[in-house]
């Protein structure tokens, strides 16, 4: 039983990846935007919607650590965007991967890292916009995606997820060209006990 965290920055692919991985693994994914959206239609994109789909994800995981010999899957596939100058975003990843380390389970960072360009291209795919209501507006998330280059930090600098999470198994890919089966196929050879 793992934790499996796809992290990088919108429309880098971390939703379709963690699909590819769902077929070749007895894994499940959840990602970021199922819960956030959850709340959000109820109470707007506010600071109260990100704190309750943050507790929400960390309950789901408590439970699955707590209930080993009854789930239906070995592994929960997480997708999250990460400001890597936070020290929220990085208290939070430490969060969710203590729950799994503390039952002794192994934990899984996984970075993927495109190209501007591709993540235009990418942030306008149908399966994206059909999984992410949030994203249907183009002009505001293609704004969004322009606006968080400046605003943070979205990927790791050299070595750091292997720093600051010493205890974490992490692997960094570029799949500005890969696809997700490409990109899948990188992660189980790194990773081959995943199988």
């Amino acid at each position: 039983m793992s934790l499996i965290v796809l992290i990088g920055a919108q429309a880098v692919g971390k939703m379709t990846v963690g699909r590819e991985l769902e077929k070749q693994l007895e894994g499940k994914l959840l990602y970021n935007h199922q819960t956030i959206d959850l709340f959000a239609d109820f109470l707007g994109y506010t600071p109260t919607t990100f704190q309750l789909s943050e507790e929400l994800r960390k309950s789901l995981f408590q439970a699955f650590v707590d209930n080993l010999d009854t789930n239906l899957i070995k592994h929960v596939i997480f997708t999250v965007m990460i400001d890597f100058s936070s020290a929220d975003d990085l208290d939070f990843l430490s969060d969710i991967a203590s729950i799994f380390s503390d039952a002794g389970e192994p934990v899984y960072f996984i970075e993927l890292v495109a190209d501007i360009a591709k993540r235009r291209e990418r942030n306008c795919h149908p399966e994206r916009l059909a999984a992410k209501p949030s994203k249907r507006d183009l002009a505001f998330s293609m704004q969004d995606l322009e606006d968080s280059v400046v605003k943070y930090q979205l990927a790791s600098q050299d070595h750091q997820l292997a720093e600051h999470f010493p205890d974490v198994q992490t692997l960094k890919i570029n799949n500005t060209e890969l696809s997700p089966e490409m990109t899948v196929e990188q992660v189980l050879q790194v990773f081959p006990s995943l199988k």
